[in-house]
């Protein structure tokens, strides 16, 4: 390969160790607690992006990028819903049927999917499910930032992150399937240009999930003001009084 092969290679798979580390920064930071669902979808991209990798020259790569592309839509799409109602509706979010009702629905329509495209053929479906989820996380994503704005809620680092990472792969995503769509040709410049979104997506996310949660940066509990500890100590000496007079 000559050095522009491998200057293509090297921004195509790129995402992979971005992602590898991302992972292991989640887990030891244990980020899982607060975004389990985009954890999974960290740990399916990378695994995804291995397994492309791996069978990049065999005859079956077709049917395994269609495949693996649907289960990272399909991961993707849960992340967005997460982000959505747990940070919106966390009222909502923390009743369990609720909670797993979306998810379970999605993993199921999903998995009948990739079961029909395996024992019937039917590929073209996966493409159609693929859009359809891009499509419901770009709504998801609009209305998540639309509503942040209107009901004025504070973005947290990771929050901005995750939706502003998103939102470069979704808009790049969505311009690449409207030039397939409309002059059916492969552009080689667009796609490109989606590689290096991603890239720069996984760049940020990397960035916001650095640092431990808030959770454990702040372990001491904060010291109260001096007039609150003198009128805990006036309460403690009537209640003193009151229980025992006379005997102080």
């Amino acid at each position: 390969m000559n050095w522009q092969d491998w200057l293509r290679f090297s921004f195509n798979w790129l995402g992979l160790p971005m992602l590898a580390l991302l992972a292991g920064i989640m887990i030891y930071r244990r980020w899982y607690r607060i975004y389990s669902f985009f954890l999974i979808y960290v740990i399916t991209a990378e695994a995804v992006g291995v397994i492309r990798l791996a069978a990049l020259k065999s005859a079956s790569y077709d049917q395994i990028y269609w495949i693996s592309d649907t289960l990272l839509a399909a991961a993707a799409f849960l992340a967005t819903y997460e982000l959505f109602f747990k940070r919106l509706f966390p009222v909502f979010y923390r009743v369990p049927f609720y909670r797993l009702l979306f998810p379970t629905a999605a993993i199921l329509i999903t998995l009948a999917a990739v079961l029909n495209a395996l024992l019937g053929g039917h590929y073209s479906f996966l493409g159609k499910m693929i859009h359809a989820y891009e499509f419901l996380r770009g709504v998801t994503l609009f209305c998540f930032v639309l509503l942040m704005l209107v009901m004025g809620r504070i973005w947290d680092k990771q929050e901005f992150g995750i939706a502003a990472g998103f939102g470069l792969d979704i808009a790049m995503s969505l311009m690449l399937v409207a030039t397939w769509t409309h002059t059916s040709l492969r552009s080689a410049i667009l796609a490109t240009w989606s590689v290096i979104a991603y890239d720069l997506a996984c760049l940020v996310w990397l960035y916001c999930f650095w640092r431990a949660p808030k959770v454990q940066e702040s372990q001491s509990s904060p010291s109260l003001p001096p007039d609150a500890l003198r009128q805990a100590k006036n309460w403690e000496d009537s209640l003193k009084d009151f229980i025992s007079p006379g005997k102080r």
